[in-house]
């Protein structure tokens, strides 16, 4: 479901300020550092100018009010480009593909090099790419009305509090996705130690 004009889309994400704050470092150290490096992924560029984008929308949505008493509080609505969105899942992809045992792992020193950067693991590092494209990639279909009809796109839609809750589990499964560690690398995939949640700086 797209805006009228801008050819952009209207995707809900989780009002976690402190959240999205630290997600945003670790996705600009990790594409900083993929843009720097000898041996970047393909999709590093693209990657790059898509969050260079939407890094400033998603932290101006947080920064909004919410959007009470109105029925949904605990979301923020943010208009994005799906050509935006789109780079974001084929990084993910091509680092998490160099994790995988039986694969080339030409990306496998970009990955760690990245990670380290950020101040995670390579696995943490690939979920939060993958979270990040999850979440604003996800359309909830004929519930996507809502969202429409709360950011003022549209003047007419069933925005009941049903469909909010149901929106709000959605996004919050996704958002806690990169919450439980997701363990270590098999013995003949990424090279290297410790490759599950990083303990170190953040």
């Amino acid at each position: 479901m797209s805006g009228s004009t801008s050819g952009t889309v209207i995707r809900a994400v989780p009002r976690d300020r402190a959240g999205w704050a630290r997600a945003d470092r670790v996705v600009c150290a990790a594409l900083v550092a993929l843009s720097r490096d000898p041996a970047p992924p393909d999709a590093t560029a693209a990657a790059v100018r898509a969050w260079c984008r939407l890094s400033g929308v998603l932290r101006s949505a947080q920064a909004r009010p919410a959007y009470e008493p109105g029925p949904c509080p605990d979301l923020c609505l943010v208009a994005v480009h799906p050509s935006d969105v789109e780079p974001l899942g084929r990084l993910a992809h091509e680092l998490g593909r160099c994790m995988l045992p039986g694969t080339r792992a030409d990306t496998a020193p970009a990955l760690l090099r990245a990670a380290d950067a950020a101040g995670v693991g390579p696995c943490e590092l690939v979920v939060e790419l993958a979270r990040m494209h999850g979440l604003l990639d996800l359309d909830h279909g004929q519930e996507a009305e809502l969202l429409y009809t709360l950011a003022g796109v549209r003047t007419a839609g069933t925005a009941t509090l049903a469909a909010h809750d149901r929106i709000a589990r959605r996004v919050a499964v996704m958002w806690s996705a990169g919450a439980t560690d997701p363990g270590p690398v098999p013995a003949d995939g990424l090279p290297g130690t410790g490759h599950g949640r990083h303990t170190g700086r953040r």
